[in-house]
């Protein structure tokens, strides 16, 4: 694997299996939840299809979207190209695309370094992960700005809502360099 790869250590995974923050159920998701969580928020962000899909449902465009095109392993029930003429019927704006690779049980380089320009955008982007996009909440948690929000998916539970504040973001830091980044002054 290249050195721009980082495999997440097993331990690391069995932590982010737990919720990084207040869990949704999916029963319980619905738009004003979501209206309210995007009101007074930095960066408004997704991850994943489903949340995506779901957020965008409620004639809300989030900051940044990531997706991959699947759901649990299965071809995502919203295509891609749909989620992305979604969001640019709704906002109203040039939607930013980008792209990057990342795989099974690791963050790329590539992706974190994707994940910081999406950031920076002040339209919204919608990043295509070509593998995996199941671990990039954890960099996204880490560097994205004080007050923002991210949204994932949680197997069989809802969706995850994460503010991100210092705290939180401290532990991701520390998560993110004991896989092997060390991204302070970036």
């Amino acid at each position: 694997m290249s050195h721009d790869v980082k495999p997440v250590q097993k331990e690391i995974i069995d932590l982010l299996r737990k919720p990084l923050g207040e869990v949704i159920s999916y029963d319980q998701v619905e738009r004003h939840k979501i209206i309210d969580l995007r009101q007074e928020t930095r960066k408004f962000i997704t991850v994943g299809d489903t949340t995506t899909a779901k957020v965008i449902s409620f004639n809300i465009v989030p900051d940044v979207s990531i997706v991959d095109g699947f759901e649990k392993r299965l071809a995502s029930k919203t295509s891609i190209s749909k989620l992305k003429s979604m969001i640019a019927d709704l906002s109203g704006a040039e939607l930013v695309e980008l792209t990057c690779t990342n795989h099974s049980g690791s963050i790329s380089l590539e992706a974190v370094k994707i994940l910081f320009r999406a950031l920076m955008n002040h339209a919204p982007v919608l990043v295509r992960v070509i593998g995996e996009e199941d671990l990039i909440a954890l960099p996204l948690i880490a560097y994205a700005p004080t007050d923002s929000r991210i949204l994932y998916g949680q197997p069989s539970e809802g969706i995850v809502v994460v503010r991100v504040e210092n705290r939180i973001q401290e532990i991701a830091k520390h998560l993110m360099r004991r896989i092997g980044f060390d991204l302070e002054g970036v």
